[in-house]
């Protein structure tokens, strides 16, 4: 899988009042491909604590079977916490935190014709200290 990586350290705002929190943000932008034999693949794995990291990004499908869909799981572990449902020409565009993957899975019978194929671009942020 190709992608991109842009490691950034970012302090927003006036912080008077507040302790500064500075966090490190990174940035994944890549296509992905679901086929018939890997009906279900994981896009984005977490390997810091989930609840302090916080995660944006969209996720878009540009082409598959008529009628079918692609379904979005953010876990917990092996445990989903939410779930969406792309179509065909749709985005989903998250902020989220409190999970540590991301997998997409295509519906239908096989084959999947045309492929199910799309982009992401995934953006954490990791809380310094």
């Amino acid at each position: 899988m190709c992608g991109s990586s842009n490691n950034q350290t970012i302090v927003v705002g006036n912080h008077e009042c507040c302790s500064q929190a500075p966090f490190v943000q990174d940035k994944l932008c890549a296509p992905y491909t679901i086929t018939a034999a890997t009906p279900t693949i994981t896009i984005f794995a977490l390997n810091t604590n989930p609840s302090k990291t916080f995660v944006s990004g969209t996720i878009s499908l540009g082409s598959g079977p008529t009628g079918g869909t692609v379904t979005v799981n953010f876990l917990l572990g092996t445990t989903v916490v939410e779930t969406d449902t792309l179509t065909v020409g749709a985005s989903l565009a998250f902020t989220k935190t409190g999970f540590t993957s991301i997998t997409l899975t295509g519906t239908g019978a096989a084959p999947f014709t045309p492929l199910y194929q799309g982009e992401f671009c995934i953006t954490p942020r990791y809380a310094l200290g």
